[in-house]
């Protein structure tokens, strides 16, 4: 792949960087390609490495074991360009998910170790890049909150039983009379998840 070429895929997939930190950035990436099948991440492991997946396509797999018995699914699929192992970078945790690449890919590579030699020689780069992983991850929280939240009030008969139902999920919940309402919210309408 040319550098023109990646260089339009890292624009896209970090976008705070501005063509000088891109051309900063680039030399410290390793071009890499990946077979249909091939495991990019997996679930427990700890390493902290980012890849910009070029082009190809993904999906993402979790196990649990419930009741002693392992259970595995499909909990996203996604096309490239984009950022996977952004938690990592910036959480130092196991990866939470096995990712797989459904078909043929290119995808840009960085170690913990440059990331943290970035982070030396140029930290105006490594804050953008933290900074834009960190607002992945908080993008994958609010849309998952938001459709668990949605799916257990809507299957719910009614408000109440809603509440009762997210709080025996998430921890007692009580519902507040509207006058504290208003107070605490004023003008703020709130989410809107419809019974």
């Amino acid at each position: 792949m040319e550098d023109a070429e990646k260089k339009e895929k890292i624009a896209k997939i970090l976008p705070a960087l501005s063509p000088k930190d891109i051309d900063d950035f680039l030399p410290f990436l390793e071009e890499r390609h990946a077979e249909g099948g091939t495991i990019l991440v997996s679930q427990g492991d700890t390493d902290r490495d980012l890849y910009l997946l070029l082009n190809g396509s993904f999906s993402a797999f979790y196990k649990i074991r419930v009741n002693l018995t392992s259970v595995a699914t499909n909990v996203g699929n996604w096309p490239g360009p984009s950022l996977l192992g952004e938690v990592n970078l910036v959480l130092d945790n196991t990866r939470t998910a096995t990712v797989v690449a459904r078909e043929p890919c290119d995808y840009l590579y960085l170690s913990k170790e440059t990331f943290d030699e970035i982070s030396e020689k140029s930290p105006a780069i490594a804050i953008k890049i933290l900074t834009a992983s960190a607002a992945i991850i908080n993008g994958r929280f609010e849309s998952m909150r938001k459709t668990m939240y949605s799916s257990i009030i809507h299957d719910s008969p009614t408000v109440p039983v809603g509440i009762t139902r997210l709080g025996r999920l998430l921890g007692n919940w009580s519902r507040v009379p509207d006058e504290i309402s208003k107070k605490l919210f004023a003008d703020f309408d709130g989410e809107n998840f419809n019974s």
